[in-house]
């Protein structure tokens, strides 16, 4: 039987952490980007209240895989849909988007 040689990436993974704009609540992207890192993936952290824009552009300017988000403001259903469509208008629609 043939064996199978584990499979390892080409490239590391890379994501943009931040929390949105008036959201100065920070302790739980902090929290999580400590944890992906711990995995090895390569994190490019903005801190808190960012706009869309902001994360958008250095997402795409970073080249990278993954946008992580915190929004405690209230209007996060507004933040990720504006986000996902401008990832779109841009051609980046490959970038996945993971928030809470």
């Amino acid at each position: 039987m043939k064996q199978v040689a584990p499979y390892h990436p080409k490239h590391k993974v890379r994501i943009v952490t931040a929390a949105s704009l008036f959201d100065g609540h920070d302790a739980s992207i902090n929290i999580m980007r400590r944890i992906i890192q711990a995995t090895g993936v390569e994190v490019i952290h903005l801190g808190h209240d960012r706009s869309v824009e902001e994360v958008v552009n250095t997402a795409i300017q970073e080249d990278v895989n993954a946008i992580c988000l915190t929004s405690y403001q209230g209007g996060h259903n507004e933040y990720f849909k504006y986000m996902h469509d401008l990832l779109e208008e841009k051609g980046a629609g490959h970038i996945k988007i993971f928030g809470g």
